[in-house]
């Protein structure tokens, strides 16, 4: 119930002072929104819904196929927003499920202690790490805040900072513990009975791949190396469930390689930033170095204390294979997310790679506190205060999706564009009018350039946008690309023009209506269209023309 809440909370639109207050999510959301919803209407392969092109998306989107079929079989008033939602409540049900099996199936759990440890998984989930303090340190020198605990820094962001905003990549992170837990179950069967689990668990690579090609490639050198093993000692059944992985896999590498234009190595060296003391990045590459253990301190917080004091009163070498590969997964994730990046928008790859260490801690802290009646009352009061502090860095979070933003709070950097907007409820309105009237493949063009993906197109409506913003390459396109063609619709917001321009502009980036809002600078404050057009829908602030009916 308590996680229902937090996803109302963070998903159902509410109103503050006249005008919609948005959640912090919709920088995020209207990508997931918009997949769900080209996947709903479109089936497979969908049409890149950022950038409008002849071509298919080259993403993973594996994930998106649960919220599509829940909006393609749901009811009309369904949109993919709400879909996705319901599929990030259920992911959010199964990773605390997730934790467990994997403390069951590696013996860490101590006879008649099931359900203490069931207990602090359940309670580790709602934790994050120490981030608070580096936001007070932050706040004493500038007087700003963000309004997501782990923004401070190159984020690792826990359970529910992540289910919120990332599921698919969290869902990926499941399906490959769930795929190394069959394997090793078909490790202790007769030949027979382990080939249908090799086969399952080759299913659950697949979806690994097809949900998050970053948790896909932090995983891949673990279950190489325990493939190579496997095959040295004669032993087909990894070599099964990669096969089954490949095919699985398959329509998702294809359009990987088809339907991507970019062509620079999305992958690069970095050492992974201290932002605390190089809050801009800098040239600290060594000092971030020798920093790491501090960094890692500061972000995992309790469970960096737990994960020591774990292997500090058991310090041995894992014997059971699922400790094996839980220290395996932990090491492989500590080096790829301290000294790899990767280099398409933001650093995914960083971000989420570190999440099998997040796992792992996670568990050996519960394993460590689980067979102690009063684990809480016993502790230090440093241990005391790392509980409370990542319990209330999950309820910052949570507050600050909707009220840790600029006029409520003085926010810096990212939370900067998070801002209400007078026009937002008529943008709503237009789009969810076009959902029912307009053919699904048409294009409808907003201001590229005034916001940064906290827009409406993908949240409200199912058709796709001429060019979504400066980084409509997301999924696929060539920058280059978007780049000229943001030099072309631009104008259309930006400056007066003859309607026969704009036309030509339009038509030139395959538009087929232009949504003007009051905050366009060539609509003014009651959002009309430019003089010589005329709006085909009308609401408060905001304005919907047909290109073909311009009169040039």
């Amino acid at each position: 119930m308590i996680w229902l809440f937090i996803v109302i909370f963070a998903f159902v639109d509410m109103k503050v002072g006249g005008m919609l207050n948005k959640s912090m999510l919709e920088y995020d959301l209207v990508k997931h929104a918009a997949i769900t919803s080209a996947i709903a209407h479109q089936n497979l392969p969908f049409t890149d819904p950022f950038f409008a092109r002849p071509a298919a998306v080259g993403y993973y989107y594996y994930f998106y196929l649960w919220p599509a079929a829940i909006q393609h079989f749901g009811p009309s008033f369904l949109d993919g927003r709400m879909a996705f939602g319901a599929a990030t409540f259920w992911a959010g049900l199964a990773f605390p499920a997730l934790l467990w099996r994997i403390g069951a199936d590696s013996g860490l759990i101590r006879q008649g202690h099931m359900r203490r440890f069931t207990a602090l998984i359940l309670l580790f989930c709602f934790l994050s790490g120490a981030d608070l303090i580096a936001m007070g340190f932050r706040f004493l020198w500038t007087g700003t805040v963000t309004g997501q605990s782990d923004w401070w820094n190159c984020e690792i962001g826990f359970a529910v900072h992540s289910m919120l905003w990332v599921p698919h990549h969290m869902t990926a992170v499941i399906a490959a513990w769930t795929a190394m837990l069959l394997l090793v179950r078909a490790g202790e069967r007769d030949a027979t009975a382990r080939w249908p689990l090799a086969v399952a668990a080759g299913l659950g690579i697949a979806t690994c791949f097809g949900s998050s090609v970053w948790i896909m490639l932090t995983i891949a050198p673990v279950l190489t190396i325990w493939g190579a093993i496997s095959l040295f000692r004669r032993d087909m059944t990894l070599l099964l469930a990669g096969i089954v992985a490949l095919l699985g896999a398959s329509i998702q590498i294809a359009d990987l390689l088809a339907f991507r234009d970019d062509g620079a190595l999305p992958i690069a060296f970095a050492i992974r930033p201290f932002a605390l003391f190089f809050p801009d990045g800098g040239d600290g590459a060594l000092f971030n170095l020798a920093l790491l253990p501090l960094n890692y301190a500061a972000e995992f917080g309790i469970f960096a204390w737990g994960a020591i004091m774990w292997w500090k009163r058991d310090l041995r070498w894992p014997r059971h294979p699922v400790q094996i590969l839980l220290l395996a997964s932990a090491l492989f994730s500590l080096l790829i997310s301290s000294f790899l990046k990767s280099t398409i928008i933001s650093n995914d790859l960083g971000w989420r790679a570190i999440w099998f260490a997040q796992c792992a801690a996670i568990i050996w802290t519960a394993a460590w506190l689980h067979d102690r009646p009063h684990w809480f009352r016993e502790r230090a009061l440093s241990f005391k205060l790392l509980l409370i502090l990542g319990l209330a860095a999950v309820i910052w979070d949570i507050v600050g999706l909707r009220l840790i933003r600029a006029p409520y709070a003085p926010v810096a950097g990212f939370g900067t564009i998070f801002t209400a907007r007078a026009s937002d409820e008529s943008e709503r309105g237009i789009y969810r009018w076009a959902a029912i009237h307009l053919p699904a493949h048409d294009v409808i063009q907003h201001n590229p350039v005034l916001k940064r993906r906290a827009f409406n197109f993908g949240l409200y409506g199912v058709q796709r946008t001429g060019v979504a913003d400066v980084e409509a390459n997301l999924f696929g396109a060539s920058p280059r690309a978007v780049e000229q063609r943001i030099s072309l619709v631009r104008p259309i917001f930006d400056t007066p023009l003859p309607p026969a321009s704009i036309r030509i502009r339009a038509q030139a980036a395959g538009i087929d209506h232009l949504l003007f809002a009051s905050d366009d600078p060539v609509s003014g404050k009651a959002g009309g269209p430019p003089p010589g057009l005329r709006c085909n829908v009308r609401e408060p602030l905001a304005c919907l023309v047909s290109v073909k009916e311009i009169q040039p």
